[in-house]
């Protein structure tokens, strides 16, 4: 039998069990997924539902591209960053995080692995990406789990060839229960005859009765039916991305940069009067608190405040201000005027820099109001969290500076900074427990 045949069986008949593997897991008693490894209580459910999401997304994909089709090193390196999210839900500082953060990985990984990324390769289009694979490929690939199942037909006869009449397995569905059913009486008629057969019928009986309450059927019903929908979706997802050619995303990626073209209309001035506002808002705020802002560095509290609150307060709110010119910038190359190469004029360059240099220097004073909080009273998981997003919104704004003067853009290197340091401040964080720091 031809290999990728074989693989493309192998992804119907385990697209069902990675579905249900999935509903146990998310759904109904995940805390029973539970190993104790001493200092640290170690969940084996996230890092392994990764690897079966990886093994039959490789299955599928081999079955429909062929078998020799190896992984790109991006798809390999995706596929890592998906278990390592997964291991991260256990050990990291915020399981929800870790797994949204999975859930976005593998999806991702499903769509390099096929070649069908909107920009081609990790761009800008890395939203439109993810809605396309959570919604498009998925929703739309729910027939595939029906339709795939002709992967079991008997190939066309070769010409020529004799074959054997195909048995009909509807007979041997009907006789394995028949004859249990006669078993089952037989083995009752004998146990009203003799004590021993009567006794060891009483013991089975009760065995079974054990073990089907232990496996709470009234849970296993409502997951078996759950997981068919959700069988559908995965399955869906893999097949549909597998058999694409990649072409109709080339015409997706095209229309939105058409769509993108075509926004901006906003002159020149306009966006220079919008970006110096804020830039001109932000100096007057900087001279008027500097002294408050400046005193994490030399640990100068304001006589009226405890350390504890005065590292606490404003933290959050620096942090959203640095998303919030995140937000701005991206509506200036959304919406303001470029020329045909998609470069801005030099004041609007110029407006930018010190509009994510400002980015930057908040990003630095929530880290001081962080390191004050954090040298008195020590770590906690959240506070590295709150560490680390601070960091990649600074490294964002950096990032951003470098590509409104070299005119390239640097979306990839930010979406490969802000998923490797997340998986490495969760590892840190979970040695920091490890030691009881």
């Amino acid at each position: 039998m031809d290999k990728r045949v074989i693989f493309q069986r192998l992804g119907v008949i385990l697209a069902y069990p990675l579905a249900y593997a999935y509903v146990r897991l998310m759904i109904f008693s995940a805390n029973e997924f539970l190993i104790d490894g001493g200092t640290l209580t170690w969940s084996v459910a996230y890092p392994i539902i990764a690897l079966l999401f990886i093994a039959v997304n490789e299955i599928v994909r081999r079955g429909r591209r062929g078998v020799k089709t190896n992984p790109s090193n991006e798809t390999v390196f995706w596929y890592v960053m998906t278990y390592l999210s997964g291991l991260t839900a256990t050990i990291g500082p915020n399981e929800a995080l870790s797994v949204f953060a999975m859930h976005l990985c593998a999806v991702y990984s499903v769509l390099i692995s096929n070649e069908i990324l909107l920009g081609g390769k990790t761009s800008g289009f890395i939203p439109a990406d993810l809605i396309h694979g959570f919604y498009v490929k998925s929703f739309a690939g729910f027939p595939n789990f029906v339709t795939d199942w002709s992967s079991f037909k008997r190939p066309e006869p070769v010409e020529g060839e004799v074959r054997a009449p195909r048995k009909n397995p509807l007979g041997l569905i009907i006789f394995i229960p028949v004859m249990f059913i006669l078993l089952l009486i037989a083995v009752c008629l004998m146990a009203s005859i003799d004590e021993d057969i009567a006794m060891f019928l009483d013991g089975i009986t009760e065995y079974v009765s054990d073990y089907l309450s232990a496996l709470k059927i009234y849970e296993i019903i409502p997951r078996a039916i759950f997981a068919i929908p959700v069988c559908f979706y995965l399955y869906g997802l893999m097949s549909r991305s597998a058999k694409s050619d990649g072409e109709r995303e080339k015409r997706v990626a095209s229309k939105l940069s058409w769509l993108l073209g075509k926004g901006k209309t906003v002159s020149a001035t306009i966006v220079y009067i919008a970006a110096g506002l804020f830039v001109v808002l932000y100096i007057l705020f900087f001279v008027k608190r500097i002294a408050y802002m400046l005193g994490g560095f030399v640990g100068n509290v304001p006589d009226d405040m405890l350390v504890s609150h005065y590292a606490r307060e404003g933290f959050f709110e620096l942090v959203g201000i640095m998303a919030v010119n995140s937000c701005v910038y991206l509506a200036i190359i959304l919406f303001g005027k470029s020329d045909e190469n998609g470069k801005f004029a030099i004041p609007a360059k110029i407006l930018v820099t010190l509009l994510m240099f400002e980015s930057i220097i908040f990003a630095v004073i929530a880290m001081s109001k962080l390191g004050l909080y954090y040298s008195i009273y020590g770590y906690t998981p959240k506070r590295i969290l709150a560490m680390w997003g601070t960091l990649a919104l600074g490294f964002a704004a950096g990032l951003t500076i470098v590509t409104v003067h070299r005119g390239k853009p640097h979306f990839r290197a930010g979406v490969l900074f802000t998923s490797v340091s997340y998986i490495a401040i969760c590892i840190f964080s979970a040695v920091m427990v490890a030691i009881g720091a």
